[in-house]
């Protein structure tokens, strides 16, 4: 069959999309034609998506995206419904897995599928073509004469080495090796998976994976890069998974490979607070680590014990001294308006922040995701919006507003803390921070500018950006603060 994937615009707008890469791949394996609309690239308006969807033969869609995007997966599943209504419309990753029931009553999406989708699309595939029955597919929610059917859960996979590797060849590759985004210095660069799940209770993630952690061999994931290296002359890896430093007997196996490889690359990824040492921290330097993300979230101990973090204030420093005495730069998020979130809160994080000389520069909102312990909790103290659909369709603004306030205080309390906690942060920053701050920004529009000037013209490109500088990264600000 003809499997027609399509990649939503998100705001990682430079990122390779490592979930349908696999599916494209395990798909293919089952002797599958499988292409790709990569609208996160392409940037196309809805009238030139209609002429491409009436223009292209395929037989089934498959659409995946963050819970961000299920107001465009909702749009699109209708648009698509309505020019070739018998194609099946098949929906993936977190705006599936979290959302099913809603997604489906509220769309012309057909079946969502749960979690991992490598096993459960390949037999759901094959059960289209060659049966009328789907029920005995594992892992997937799906209509039935106005019914909504829920399958057994699929079980995990546990032998992540047997996945093909991605199909790059579908993606521009060009564009996504080559925009500067996943580090400073511009080489070429791309994410790599190294594992799936993870086993803290954090409340507001969503833990897609489950638990239960899987990685990939040493081995599987050398190859890989070798294989990078060899096609698109990769200089630097993002190890993409929410928790790559987790395993320490791991962490070592994989540096020493490379050293005994002599792969000479740089890589970035994340690690948790608790988990990290002195020793370790030298040899990953040693290997090519050059910066490592923590999920710093809080500094005060009454929020991270809220957020069940499992660490403390002091772990956190700590880590922050060892990895930069082992010469890696520090990266991390911080969240405002967590459950108990208070002025005095607040001022501790952005104590934390300048006592450790972190040059993190914004929060974000805290926002309770479906399927996550928080979205319970917010639903307990009717945070909620009583329109569920309305809700998971504003995700996508949850970066410049609250949209779930979980505090004792009013929106425009919030707001003003969120600004001038951020405006204290940056009271310290040396003019080299300040300009680096702004370097990244530049950056990130260049790239959404030289993928809008494909598409939407000089003048229109020209436009977005102007609007983009003065009024979301008020560069000036910046500057004079």
């Amino acid at each position: 069959m003809h499997i027609l994937l399509v990649h939503p615009p998100c705001r990682t707008a430079t990122i390779i999309p490592l979930g349908l890469g696999y599916i494209a791949s395990a798909l293919r394996e089952n002797g599958h034609k499988v292409s790709l609309m990569d609208l996160n690239f392409e940037n196309k308006s809805f009238s030139a998506i209609e002429k491409d969807l009436a223009r292209l033969e395929y037989d089934i869609i498959g659409i995946g995206g963050l819970s961000t995007t299920y107001n465009f997966v909702k749009d699109f599943s209708n648009l698509a419904k309505k020019i070739k209504p018998k194609v099946k419309i098949i929906a993936g990753n977190m705006v599936s897995t979290a959302s099913p029931e809603l997604l489906l009553q509220n769309s012309q999406v057909d079946i969502c599928v749960i979690n991992e989708g490598e096993e459960t699309l390949k037999e759901l595939v094959y059960r289209i073509k060659n049966f009328p029955d789907i029920e005995g597919v594992k892992g997937i929610v799906f209509k039935k004469n106005e019914q909504i059917i829920v399958t057994n859960p699929r079980e995990r996979i546990k032998n992540l080495d047997k996945l093909p590797l991605p199909a790059w060849d579908l993606f521009s590759m060009e564009y996504y090796v080559n925009e500067p985004i996943l580090n400073e210095y511009g080489r070429k660069s791309i994410s790599v998976s190294t594992a799936r799940g993870c086993p803290f209770q954090c409340i507001y993630c969503s833990r897609p994976f489950g638990s239960l952690v899987y990685k990939r061999s040493v081995e599987n994931i050398i190859a890989e890069i070798k294989t990078l290296i060899k096609r698109y002359k990769i200089k630097f890896v993002a190890f993409s998974d929410n928790l790559f430093v987790m395993d320490k007997n791991w962490v070592r196996e994989f540096c020493d490979a490379l050293l005994r490889e002599k792969i000479k690359i740089g890589w970035t990824a994340s690690a948790r607070l608790n988990l990290v040492d002195m020793p370790l921290l030298r040899k990953m330097k040693k290997a090519g680590c050059e910066a490592l993300g923590y999920g710093f979230e809080s500094g005060s101990q009454k929020i991270l014990d809220n957020m069940k973090k499992g660490i403390n204030v002091a772990q956190a420093e700590r880590a922050v001294a060892l990895t930069r005495k082992a010469g890696i730069s520090v990266d991390g998020s911080f969240m405002i308006g967590m459950i108990g979130e208070t002025k005095e809160t607040v001022n501790e994080s952005v104590d934390f922040i300048k006592r450790t000389g972190l040059t993190l520069h914004r929060f974000f909102y805290t926002t309770p995701y479906p399927k996550t312990a928080l979205y319970e909790m917010a639903r307990k103290m009717n945070r909620i919006p009583d329109d569920e659909d309305k809700y998971v369709g504003s995700l996508g603004e949850m970066y410049n507003t609250p949209l779930v306030n979980l505090t004792d205080m009013t929106d425009e309390e919030l707001k003003s803390l969120k600004e001038k906690a951020e405006r204290k942060i940056r009271e310290n920053f040396s003019l080299r921070t300040r300009m680096e701050i702004l370097h990244e920004d530049l950056r990130r529009i260049s790239a959404n500018i030289k993928k809008r000037i494909k598409t939407k013209g000089i003048l229109a490109t020209l436009s977005w950006s102007l609007g983009k500088i003065s009024q979301r990264l008020k560069i000036k600000e910046r500057i004079r603060h």
